[in-house]
């Protein structure tokens, strides 16, 4: 939306590289994954699916990165497996969530 781009814009809070959150690392941080993050080849089963979306290799580089930060909780949001007949969705949301928990 407009409105969240906006919001971004006006507090800085859309990163585009690793070092963005550099500035994090001496805080505790809750790290939320939306899964309509990740491209509709791998990612079909959710509420608002993203064409032109974060490939896995590239959402499991961030997991690497914040893996030296002090992530004291997480979730995984937006899995819809009714969106998603072959069940490949939900395959890619275990591995999310197992690349998450290794990361903490």
């Amino acid at each position: 939306m407009k409105e969240e781009w906006e919001f971004m814009k006006n507090y800085n809070t859309l990163c585009h590289k690793f070092s963005d959150l550099d500035c994090l690392k001496c805080k505790n941080i809750f790290v939320t994954v939306d899964l309509d993050c990740l491209d509709t080849s791998i990612m079909p089963g959710t509420g608002t699916p993203e064409a032109g979306g974060m490939t896995f290799k590239e959402l499991n580089e961030w997991f690497k990165y914040l893996s030296d930060f002090n992530i004291v909780g997480a979730d995984v949001v937006e899995l819809a497996p009714d969106y998603d007949a072959s069940g490949a969705s939900t395959a890619v949301a275990t591995k999310v969530i197992r690349e998450l928990l290794m990361a903490m």
